[in-house]
């Protein structure tokens, strides 16, 4: 890496390091206030949130690394044409190529970025969150009530006389019996609940079992007696990544999911010579609206894809990168190669 190129980059990473902060805050203020809905669903802690927070980062990269680094290169340059610096390196027989180089390489590694991020990490972020809500919303079907009738653990009716926290005292279960079983009770002086992960432990304490026979009632006496819940939770492996986007061929959500994905990833590769672009001028010929240049761009690009990727999910994908692609490269080339 030659001197120029450790320039220009030394000026580019603080501008997209605090224009990518300062969008990733603004989105996380927003998921934040969706996830804080929870509360009124479900009782989860400052803690629990915070895990489902960090759930969505995945996500918030998606949506705030593209446009950050877009505008982060369009003003980097900018600030260089104010001061004059870009002029200079032109004036001494610099290639404006030799400018876009070093961006093509780190768009290139964002877009990777995130293309890994969006394929493999969202969707596995996202059922994890799925599956920690399942998991606090059943916590809270078992917020077993003292003196209250109805509640259940797994297929088993509870009654309990006191409740100290997950602790409890003198319960009682009992299981309607199945065709060609018995009527099944359980008693106990007292009884914990705990979770460890997935599974969901109901440890009771001194007590009989007693099962109810048409002639007899059959009773067993326990000292500790462990029941067990797992509810049904769905586990996305990362083994499982490719079948997941597979069923794109035949599921249409999931063909535009994967066909937004795709592009949104792609966004920073095709379109940095536009950014390079709006920034590079001669600022005693030239005033550029870097701002609104650089929103129409990310304006015209979202639109596409939220239209094409619904439509067209495969040919319209295809189409979107080439046509920017090309746009940008035809745009460099007419407003900064033929000028500098």
């Amino acid at each position: 890496m030659d001197r120029i190129t450790r320039y220009v980059l030394a000026n580019f990473a603080p501008l997209f390091l605090s224009l990518f902060f300062t969008l990733f805050f603004l989105v996380s203020v927003v998921f934040f206030i969706t996830i804080a809905r929870l509360t009124a669903l479900i009782s989860v802690s400052f803690a629990d949130l915070g895990e489902i927070f960090l759930y969505a980062v995945p996500e918030i990269f998606s949506y705030t690394l593209p446009v950050a680094y877009f505008i982060a290169v369009a003003m980097t340059m900018f600030q260089m044409s104010k001061e004059n610096e870009v002029i200079v390196l032109f004036a001494l027989s610099l290639d404006p190529r030799k400018i876009a180089k070093p961006f093509f390489v780190v768009s290139l590694s964002v877009s990777l970025f995130l293309l890994f991020n969006a394929i493999i990490l969202v969707p596995l972020s996202k059922q994890m969150s799925s599956n920690f809500i399942a998991m606090k919303r059943m916590e809270a079907k078992l917020n077993i009530k003292e003196s209250e009738f109805g509640q259940k653990f797994s297929n088993w009716h509870v009654f309990v006389r006191s409740n100290n926290k997950k602790s409890y005292g003198d319960i009682v279960l009992y299981q309607k019996a199945k065709t060609g079983e018995n009527d099944k009770f359980i008693l106990a002086r007292r009884a914990v609940l705990d979770r460890n992960d997935s599974l969901l432990t109901l440890t009771l304490d001194g007590g009989s079992v007693y099962a109810l026979g048409n002639e007899r009632v059959t009773q067993v006496n326990y000292d500790k007696l462990r029941m067990n819940y797992n509810p049904k939770l769905r586990s996305l492996e990362s083994s499982e990544i490719i079948d997941y986007w597979k069923e794109a061929q035949h599921d249409k959500n999931r063909a535009y999911q994967l066909a937004f994905t795709v592009l949104v990833s792609m966004f920073p590769l095709l379109t940095f010579l536009f950014a390079l672009s709006f920034g590079i001028a001669h600022m005693r010929y030239h005033k550029p609206n870097v701002y609104l240049n650089s929103m129409i761009v990310v304006l015209l690009y979202y639109v596409a894809i939220y239209r094409v990727a619904d439509r067209f999910p495969l040919y319209g994908s295809v189409a979107i990168m080439l046509l920017f692609g090309f746009a940008s490269i035809l745009y460099f080339q007419k407003r900064i190669m033929e000028r500098f």
